[in-house]
């Protein structure tokens, strides 16, 4: 810790954290070990977080598609995903309608301003456990049920690469609508007005939406685009795969922490069967996203004292 500690102090490194990250560090019901934790988070991450999850997603399809049409128009990737961590799960500011459209505006922008200062140890102060346990037991509940569905599927998995592809589409299936969005607000004027959704034109644009975005993964700037969804498709398609293992609630936030850091980062710290996972000579996800993954404390020390 000593050695991150003095890397980051020595601008080398930072530690940035994702919304998975933040909604973990109120799991942990004991006050004073949370409020450490955050401080900590404060002081490793400088104030970096990963945009949320569902955003992030979002960013990725969007990006494929503006850089399939005009890619010299667009940033890259690795720079458009980074926030502060008051805004970890997301963008918010409050809509006053007793002042005119001007002030409002103002207001809106100088409540943003506030909250990108806000460190995370105030925020944990300001709410406390109380954003976790309005219902912990929810990722209890939702494990039992995905090994409930995968104990009844199971005989008639195959191989992995038949996993994958059934994660695959079922979860494009639920972007596609997103992706249609983009699409739409991509038209220009001459080809007519959007059509509404759930209309026939609308799911027709979804249906194209879902064949490009699952297309998409059978390339390599696929992949590398849309790199949240890959990463976490293949962490549930090897743990589908892998039929005498058993889906755990912390794995929900595993999952997430490895799509957000192996996407982004240049090391990701993990426990020894995920980093199996993520290291697989057949997904080689470390190395197509050129992340270091380590599970055990002195390869990470390792790697840190290379910082230094």
């Amino acid at each position: 810790m000593t050695a991150l500690q003095k890397s980051v102090a020595d601008g080398r490194a930072f530690c940035p954290i994702s919304d998975s990250c933040f909604l973990e560090v109120f799991k942990q019901t004991d006050a004073n070990t949370r409020q450490r934790t955050a401080a900590l988070i404060d002081e490793l991450s400088l104030g970096v977080t990963i945009i949320a999850f569902d955003l992030r997603i979002g960013t990725e399809i969007a990006h494929l598609l503006h850089a399939g049409l005009t890619p010299e128009q667009v940033y890259p990737l690795d720079q458009l995903v980074w926030t502060k961590l008051s805004y970890a799960l997301g963008y918010f500011s409050p809509r006053i309608c007793m002042f005119d459209e001007l002030d409002d505006r103002a207001i809106e922008k100088a409540f943003f301003d506030h909250m990108w200062t806000i460190p995370l140890v105030e925020i944990e102060q300001c709410i406390g456990e109380a954003n976790y346990t309005q219902d912990s037991g929810r990722h209890e509940r939702l494990a039992h049920t995905l090994n409930q569905g995968i104990a009844e599927h199971a005989p008639g998995i195959k191989s992995f690469k038949q996993v994958y592809e059934h994660e695959l589409v079922g979860v494009m299936d639920l972007y596609a609508g997103r992706a249609a969005d983009i699409l739409c607000d991509m038209a220009p004027p001459s080809l007519g007005p959007r059509p509404a959704k759930k209309t026939g034109g609308y799911k027709a644009i979804e249906r194209h939406c879902l064949s490009l975005l699952v297309g998409a993964m059978n390339t390599d700037k696929g992949k590398a685009t849309l790199r949240t969804l890959h990463i976490e498709t293949s962490i549930y398609a090897a743990l589908r795969w892998n039929k005498g293992q058993k889906f755990k609630a912390n794995d929900f936030f595993d999952i997430q922490h490895a799509g957000a850091a192996v996407g982004y980062c240049d090391a990701f710290f993990t426990e020894r069967s995920l980093a199996n996972v993520l290291t697989r000579s057949d997904l080689g996800l470390d190395i197509l996203y050129g992340c270091t993954v380590v599970s055990n404390p002195e390869a990470a020390l390792k790697y840190i004292q290379l910082l230094v």
